[in-house]
């Protein structure tokens, strides 16, 4: 029984007739029958909460992804002749956020109520939904019954595939500006011929075919590809500074959600793909390959990696691929560079492959530490924590110069754009013929 604060009112109010009873004593005895009497109606209205009739049911997606909010659906039926007034909270694993995390219904006599609240997981892996909690008012309003239904239930926090979910729905890529990204389909300033069509305004006179032109008496374009079944390794660091959290989530599932839209696109275009994940050494690998079947490789390995507390050998990483990469790949290098002393043992190795394969180093920036800059300093410890992050990030640029003056590629840029940014290079790549 859960006292409402309608009964607690009722209390209140007869409180002062009893505090007048110590100056009129003829007033004890009605003090005491309306105490019973306030006690009586509560007990009452509790029996009648407690015979309401519920069921209570979960609906979860098959699965769930990291940062995203995701859609659970409770439906409750209610088997009475009267309506009922409720309130439902879900139990909720403990890394995640409910919006809202509970609410109040009203459940008309024999019906179907569906409520719909959406959770955002912080980490990826399985956990667990617990019990819902009902508290059913009584139709008097002063007392809660409250009822657990024991609903526990298992789920899988993926990364984040809204991104290859939209694309895969855009209908052959033909609307991927909708998405920001510049360009998919593998038309363009490639080595491999596609096809002829009719020549539009602003195709380049060099693209013109003057054979097909003469046959069809019109003017017709060549349409070349970016050659296809290129290898794209997608290296994601796992070490301690990617355990960082930005934005919600940390370093290592903003890298893990970017190198999945990456993988996907790069097979959806006929390009093999394979994966390393790196700390104090390379934790995980997968050889370049083609195909669907190669990306559900790659999203099995991700899905289950964590960040490690250890320092990063980047120089055993690199020795490794010189050993197993013997054809000129594209290396794209999720990592960070807020730690500048591990940071810069990459810049000579990484210079070293770059000899004979195309890297691509990329990063999240810290915006907290950017956020810190912008703010007055309110005392002597802001002004502090300002130095602090100021040095810090001079250091981060001095490190991404020296990182690209050896021929490699960098990306820098906001949590919410690594994904877009890290495919439009590739592309820019595939379209320029660097690889």
């Amino acid at each position: 029984m859960i006292p409402t604060g309608r009964l607690w009112v009722l209390l209140c109010m007869l409180a002062v007739p009893m505090m007048a009873a110590g100056f009129f004593p003829g007033l004890g005895g009605v003090v005491l029958v309306l105490d019973v009497l306030a006690l009586g109606l509560a007990g009452a209205d509790f029996l009648m909460a407690r015979r309401v009739r519920l069921e209570v049911s979960r609906k979860l997606p098959t699965r769930l992804s990291v940062g995203a909010p995701n859609k659970v659906e409770l439906l409750l039926v209610h088997r009475g002749g009267q309506a009922v007034d409720v309130h439902v909270k879900d139990d909720v694993p403990e890394s995640f956020t409910a919006t809202p995390e509970e609410a109040p219904l009203h459940l008309s006599a024999d019906s179907q109520t569906r409520w719909v609240y959406r959770v955002s997981p912080s980490k990826r892996g399985k956990f667990a939904f617990g019990d819902v909690h009902v508290r059913v008012r009584g139709p008097l309003g002063l007392v809660f019954h409250e009822r657990h239904f024991l609903l526990a239930q298992n789920v899988s926090v993926f990364p984040d595939l809204r991104g290859a979910s939209r694309l895969l729905l855009s209908g052959a890529a033909l609307d991927l500006v909708n998405l920001g990204l510049r360009q998919l389909r593998r038309d363009g300033r490639g080595s491999e011929f596609a096809r002829l069509r009719d020549y539009a305004q602003g195709d380049s006179v060099r693209d013109v075919d003057w054979k097909a032109t003469a046959r069809r008496t019109r003017p017709v374009t060549r349409v070349m590809e970016s050659e296809r079944s290129q290898s794209i390794l997608i290296c994601v660091d796992a070490g301690r500074s990617m355990a960082a959290q930005v934005d919600g989530l940390t370093k290592l599932d903003h890298a893990v959600n970017a190198a999945l839209f990456l993988a996907f696109v790069a097979v959806r275009n006929g390009d093999r793909v394979g994966l390393a994940v790196f700390a104090d050494g390379v934790k995980a690998y997968l050889p370049p390959a083609a195909g669907r079947l190669q990306y559900r490789k790659i999203l099995d390995t991700l899905y289950s990696t964590t960040p490690s507390l250890t320092y990063v050998d980047y120089l055993a990483l690199f020795k490794e691929l010189n050993v197993r990469l013997t054809r000129r790949s594209l290396l794209c290098v999720f990592t960070d560079f807020l730690d500048e002393e591990q940071a810069s043992t990459m810049v000579a190795p990484l210079h070293r492959l770059a000899r004979r394969h195309v890297p691509l180093c990329l990063s999240v920036r810290d915006t907290a530490l950017a956020a810190l800059l912008r703010t007055e300093p309110s005392g002597p410890e802001q002004a502090y924590q300002q130095a602090v992050a100021s040095e810090l990030l001079t250091d981060r640029e001095t490190l991404k110069a020296k990182v690209s003056a050896g021929g490699v590629q960098m990306l820098d840029v906001q949590p919410d754009e690594l994904s877009l940014a890290a495919v439009n290079r590739y592309l820019d790549i595939k379209a320029r013929g660097v690889l």
